[in-house]
């Protein structure tokens, strides 16, 4: 198993050259993507203002991806991670800070572009060199 971040998932989408090592890494892997990285996605769409045509194409490529909801125990370790990030000097974002948590929850690594992840305790990155 594999947790996408969100920007690796857009660069999947979009048919980006950066997604070439991403998809490299999630071969033969089960992908999945946190509840964050599906807001973050929408985000974008109504931002953007995207037409049906793009809504529907985006639903589709969604649909390649398990997400992982909220729970007990996501709360949990999110609250700890960010706790922890706070008392080591080192903020992190509460939507980095789901989808990190739920890498960590699931035991497998992330996939990101975003270098935020880096130097957590317990968190595999899988970052494009």
């Amino acid at each position: 198993m594999i947790v996408l971040d969100t920007s690796v998932v857009s660069y999947i989408f979009n048919e980006d050259d950066r997604a070439s090592y991403y998809l490299a890494q999630a071969h033969g892997r089960r992908a999945v993507i946190s509840f964050q990285t599906l807001e973050e996605l929408w985000h974008g769409v109504y931002a953007g203002g995207w037409g049906k045509r793009r809504k529907n194409q985006l639903v589709g490529h969604i649909r390649q991806y398990t997400v992982i909801w909220s729970t007990a125990e996501l709360v949990d370790i999110c609250a700890q991670l960010r706790a922890e990030r706070k008392a080591a000097g080192r903020t992190l974002q509460s939507a980095d800070a789901w989808i990190a948590a739920t890498a960590i929850m699931l035991q497998c690594p992330l996939a990101s572009h975003d270098r935020d992840f880096s130097g957590i305790p317990g968190l595999e990155v899988m970052q494009a060199p």
